[in-house]
């Protein structure tokens, strides 16, 4: 039923949207890819996100640091007015007293915390990189919507310029039978306020397409460079996520939403913290190295002396503050595990919410098509029985009114379907 109810959408869409939506658009998927890009480039999350990225980055290079050699050199000076007090090393026959070294630091044996950290600080790049992808998809997805949402005020927009046609057709046609005494004066005035009416509507759809391009302004991050055209708008193609089943949908938004990743991702980073924390505990060894010279002479040299240390250090007590951290990450790491079942719940709400409306949304457009017919044939007869004088005013006002409003009904129907296929692809991490 789904199925043929979407073939029946791609054969008429065409010829319902060209009847009433004067406002269209000649290239919308090369333009609606080029604004996608334009917002990648220049929304504003998405540089939050790749920031993010470079910190995260720098936080793995950090790590890396902390299991490399140290190295560093130092010079010191002494310059006693009267030295009387031997120096360890140097006669009393020395006035000023230069010391020189150059040295290393090398951690052999941490417990496995460098190691643990610099893990984690890799996980980090991994959370970091999926959270900037999914908020790019989000921002596609932004954009898409507010794009369809500024396409459907230009078409609401032509539909209430054809309105106003209509009105003021139908007011040229009161006063000419007013003139000629056929009806009575109150047909032209009621044919008046109905201009009058549709002259608000053009006025209110017109700032409607003002908002709508701020909207869309803010969803790609800089001035979009959209142009309206007389062109026919292309039909509706459903997507292969369209005419899949709920069931295959959530299935694969299982397996696409970055989310779930990004969870089970910081779940391991905390896991590695707690190694972390628990490695501090066990005996940590490094190595250290230097050669120095000392003399009365800058820079002293002749005499230099090389030194070689293996240090050892183990923490029997910390008033259990390693413990504290350790049950700080293992718990985070499971609040992470029991966030993807609550992701996983939110998906499947998401994708049925939006299966659901597009599936009410092609039922609708089915019927403002038909409606839409319908009341351009009704409107037709109106005119007719109007000019014959077989009919009344507060007719053709009705018959108008009607066509206005089942034409309005299709062009939100259409753009609902476009709206609700970029959720659902959205909400199936696409």
């Amino acid at each position: 039923m789904i199925k043929r109810s979407f073939f029946k959408i791609v054969t008429v869409s065409l010829l319902m949207i060209v009847s009433f939506a004067g406002c269209s658009f000649s290239a919308e998927p090369e333009e609606l890819e080029r604004l996608i890009m334009q917002a990648k480039e220049a929304n504003p999350l998405i540089s939050a996100a790749e920031e993010r990225v470079i910190q995260a980055q720098g936080a793995l290079q950090e790590a890396g640091a902390k299991m490399g050699p140290k190295f560093g050199v130092g010079v010191a000076g002494i310059w006693p007015r009267d030295r009387i007090i031997p120096i360890d090393g140097l006669p009393l026959g020395f006035g000023n007293v230069y010391v020189a070294a150059a040295g290393f630091v090398q951690t052999i044996y941490a417990g496995g915390s460098l190691i643990a950290s610099k893990e984690a600080a890799q996980l980090a790049i991994d959370t970091a990189k999926a959270e900037k992808e999914r908020i790019s998809q989000t921002v596609a997805n932004s954009v898409s919507i507010a794009y369809y949402n500024w396409r459907r005020a230009c078409a609401k927009k032509a539909v209430a310029e054809e309105a106003l046609k209509l009105a003021k057709d139908h007011l040229g046609r009161a006063e000419k039978l007013f003139v000629s005494g056929v009806v009575a004066r109150g047909d032209v005035l009621r044919s008046k306020v109905a201009v009058a009416d549709a002259e608000l509507a053009l006025i209110r759809s017109d700032n409607a397409v003002d908002l709508s391009l701020t909207a869309l302004e803010r969803a790609v991050g800089s001035r979009p460079e959209v142009t309206e055209t007389a062109d026919a708008a292309t039909g509706y193609v459903p997507s292969p996520e369209a005419l899949s089943d709920r069931e295959s949908n959530i299935k694969a938004a299982y397996e696409n939403r970055l989310e779930i990743k990004m969870y089970d991702l910081m779940s391991r980073r905390a896991n590695k913290i707690a190694k972390a924390a628990e490695g501090r505990l066990l005996p940590q060894i490094m190595a250290a190295g230097a050669i120095m010279n000392a003399g009365n002479d800058f820079f002293p040299s002749g005499n230099e002396e090389a030194v070689l240390s293996l240090i050892g250090t183990w923490t029997i007590y910390d008033s259990n503050e390693a413990s504290a951290k350790t049950k700080q990450a293992r718990a985070q790491a499971r609040e992470f595990l029991h966030l993807i079942d609550d992701m996983k719940n939110t998906i499947k709400m998401e994708v049925t919410n939006a299966e659901l409306d597009l599936r009410s949304s092609i039922s609708r457009l089915e019927v403002a098509r038909r409606q839409t017919a319908e009341s351009e044939e009704d409107y037709r007869i109106a005119v007719r029985r109007y000019e014959e004088q077989v009919g009344t005013n507060l007719e053709m006002l009705d018959a108008r009114l009607a066509l206005t409003k089942s034409r309005t009904e299709a062009v939100d129907a259409y753009y609902d379907i476009l709206i609700a296929e970029a959720n659902l692809r959205c909400s199936m991490g696409k």
